[in-house]
């Protein structure tokens, strides 16, 4: 099992994929000031790179989870009011999790730990990141910093970025 409670019933889901590497799709709205067309998907390529670099692993460790993502930044002033757990042990993934970062979920809100055991899975990570065209013209994520780690209906690195029970996916 990568999902267990503890005595007291807090839960903790082990060796979470929390983001991958590769292609990501952004609306323009996201990635700009006043784009000409704020609806527009554009493709954004996370290297191994960055994605894996020692100082964005680091920047996760010990952020909050959220239930979905909150309209603002998680800051100590607002700590209170989004967390409902905390992100540990972050790694990279080996195997079939290559491509992935992994990390413990201890998960402390009772809402989300219902909403968890009724099946939803699904991860976002909450960052900061620059964004840099390389040699042949793709927008590239480097610089990632994380913010928090959000549990989601809909993720946008897609379905196997997830809370899995014993079974991969």
């Amino acid at each position: 099992e990568r999902i267990a409670k503890t005595p007291e019933g807090f839960l903790i889901c082990q060796d979470v994929p929390i983001s991958r590497t590769g292609y990501q799709e952004y609306l323009a709205s996201e990635l700009m000031d006043n784009p000409v067309n704020k609806h527009k998907i554009i493709p954004v390529y996370r290297p191994a790179k960055e994605v894996f670099d020692p100082r964005s692993l680091a920047s996760f460790e010990g952020k909050p989870v959220t239930n979905e993502h909150p309209d603002e930044d998680v800051t100590p002033e607002n700590y209170q009011r989004y967390s409902c757990g905390h992100v540990q042990n972050v790694h990279v993934g080996a195997g079939e999790d290559s491509n992935k970062v992994l990390a413990d979920l201890y998960i402390t809100d009772p809402t989300l730990i219902r909403l968890i055991e009724d099946g939803k899975r699904e991860i976002s990570c909450g960052y900061y990141a620059e964004e840099k065209k390389d040699d042949t013209g793709k927008i590239c994520q480097v610089k990632i910093r994380g913010n928090h780690v959000a549990v989601v209906r809909n993720g946008r690195a897609g379905k196997t970025v997830c809370i899995r029970d014993k079974h991969p996916y």
